[in-house]
């Protein structure tokens, strides 16, 4: 990235708020040219967004990420998780997922919780401050410098000569004082000492091509801030200016995020997914909040059952939960069949349940899918019809479908009735919880209550 990497939410650009999956409220004139073609930014449309007609208007629609991207060059979006969730930062941290850094900056809260995925990003957002500062000059301070010679220069300093030489019968020279204009200082030495940090980090990871691309940028940014003092101590944290309290001379002004950014660095405060904006610029970062919901909600329940050796909780997407959606059929059932052919392939298709819960005798009592979607009463026909095939396959006697609860509906255990042999029930996650570890611990305890109540 260079220091020519656009803000999203910068002077002169549109904002508009969307939730994920929903309509981007935008006039035909802010996406179409002249000549009719679409003028969205660069992959866009890939990851982002899709189009379509309604009602003979063109439609877009955002999908599902959450987070502030570039529309066009002069409109932004910002997509709003589609449930209420106030817990975004804290489910990444937990997941160890890795959100989508895209190279334009927006604003984030300051959060006290520093968590390894913040380091790219907010690295590749002080590297851009530095650059900024390299094109547009450094903050160079006036120091009131001392000195005794018998060709002084600046103003002579009266009552230190007096003292110093005419006291002492020396009358060839004086002690006269000047202001000397300098990069070292306060804001240099904090950024300095922050690019000393991140590069002492990246030096001690498996050298990537992305590593050595940042261990060379931080170089580059050290060689900027050569002339600053090394403060070991970190006493410039006390400096007005480096704080925020004092205002930089306003031709400056751009320091001020690189310092906003160096701070955090330096004290270990990382960023909050959760706000809207905040005082901190870094690269705008995109979260599928579907993958995350998942995750979630299988760390969170193997974790709260880690104490449970009778009962494991599998990811039926990979091995060792995932099995073919057929079983083979025996020679015998062969035989009584009429004539007929095989299908070539079967093992191709797999059941893939999103959580599955084992027990020690290696039966199944329930298998859950998550999905990311509204529900009011029961699931939606689809998202059942696939819960059940998997529940056939794995002779689940249970089988749920997982929701984010919606503000006007009720939370935790929902039961929609039996199809044959089979329990169908869900269960709505409150994503907006004051304590979301507690309600997964909750949930947990639903289930094995539900698991022990249908043997």
């Amino acid at each position: 990235m260079s220091p020519a990497v656009a803000h999203l939410t910068g002077p002169g650009r549109t904002v508009v708020t969307c939730d994920e999956y929903g309509d981007i409220e935008v006039a035909p004139e802010q996406v179409l040219r002249s000549d009719g073609t679409l003028c969205l930014a660069e992959d866009v449309l890939k990851h982002y967004v899709t189009t379509d007609f309604k009602d003979g208007r063109l439609r877009l629609r955002s999908r599902g990420v959450s987070g502030v991207f570039a529309l066009t060059d002069d409109v932004t979006v910002q997509v709003r998780p589609r449930f209420p969730l106030t817990n975004l930062t804290h489910m990444v941290s937990v997941c160890g997922y890795v959100p989508t850094a895209i190279a334009a900056l927006r604003t984030y809260r300051v959060t006290d919780r520093w968590e390894d995925w913040m380091l790219d990003v907010t690295t590749d957002a002080l590297l851009i401050a530095v650059d900024a500062i390299e094109e547009r000059g450094l903050l160079r301070t006036y120091h009131r410098r001392t000195d005794g010679s018998s060709y002084p220069h600046g103003r002579i300093e009266m009552s230190a000569t007096i003292n110093r030489y005419a006291s002492r019968g020396i009358e060839h020279k004086a002690v006269y004082s000047w202001f000397e204009k300098t990069a070292d200082n306060a804001p240099n030495r904090c950024l300095k000492a922050a690019a000393l940090l991140l590069h002492g980090r990246y030096r001690s990871q498996h050298l990537t091509r992305d590593v050595r691309r940042r261990i060379t940028r931080l170089g580059n940014a050290l060689r900027v801030l050569e002339k600053a003092g090394d403060d070991r101590h970190h006493r410039f944290m006390s400096d007005a200016q480096v704080r925020g309290s004092a205002a930089l001379p306003e031709a400056r002004a751009y320091y001020r995020p690189a310092l906003d950014l160096a701070v955090a660095i330096l004290n270990g405060h990382g960023l909050d997914l959760d706000a809207d904006s905040g005082s901190l610029s870094a690269g705008s970062l995109l979260v599928k909040t579907e993958d995350l919901f998942e995750s979630f909600v299988r760390l969170s329940l193997q974790r709260s059952l880690i104490d449970q050796p009778d009962l494991s909780v599998l990811d039926g997407n990979v091995a060792p939960g995932r099995r073919p959606l057929f079983e083979r059929i025996t020679r015998d059932e062969k035989e009584a069949l009429p004539v007929h052919s095989s299908v070539t392939g079967v093992g191709s298709q797999n059941a893939t349940p999103d959580i599955l819960f084992e027990s020690a005798d290696g039966s199944f009592p329930l298998v859950a899918d998550v999905k990311y979607t509204r529900v009011a009463q029961n699931a939606d026909r689809s998202e059942l019809e696939q819960v059940i095939t998997y529940g056939a396959r794995y002779a689940s006697p249970v089988v749920m479908t997982i929701h984010p609860r919606q503000s006007n509906t009720n939370g935790g255990l929902v039961v929609s009735g039996r199809i044959g042999d089979t329990l169908v029930v869900q269960y709505r996650v409150d994503l907006a919880a004051a304590d979301i570890d507690a309600e997964m611990d909750a949930m947990a305890q639903s289930l094995t209550g539900l698991i022990s109540a249908t043997g």
